[in-house]
């Protein structure tokens, strides 16, 4: 085997695709994210009906669902489109609404030197 026939983990510019497009630390992201969300809230339903226990697996079956779903919106959403894109987009939306501070030129217009 020749060392273009195998998988050099070296040469990889990006992270692969592991699960529908999404790479191992989006899936990460989409599973904490989906864990805080779902849990509290099938454990407070769960109690309210009278098993905690339920809510646990409920709150499993949802995580894992959740996790599906995001991963095929976010497939769509990445579909055609540079590697880091959304990052960028979101970072660019985010100053946009002056949440963070942009280290980007987002302003248009004629640009001068100042001398004359």
């Amino acid at each position: 085997m020749s060392t273009h026939e195998s998988l050099i983990t070296e040469r990889l510019n990006a992270e692969p695709a592991i699960f529908k497009g999404c790479s191992l630390s989006e899936l990460t992201v989409m599973t904490v994210g989906s864990v805080v969300v779902w849990l509290p809230i099938c454990l407070i339903v769960a109690a309210f009906l009278g098993s905690v226990t339920m809510g646990f697996g409920f709150g499993g079956i949802m995580v894992v669902l959740s996790v599906i779903v995001t991963s095929s919106m976010f497939r769509r959403l990445k579909a055609n489109r540079p590697h880091g894109y959304y990052q960028l987009a979101l970072h660019l939306w985010l100053a946009r609404h002056r949440l963070i501070k942009s280290p980007f030129v987002t302003r248009s217009g004629v640009w001068d030197l100042g001398r004359s």
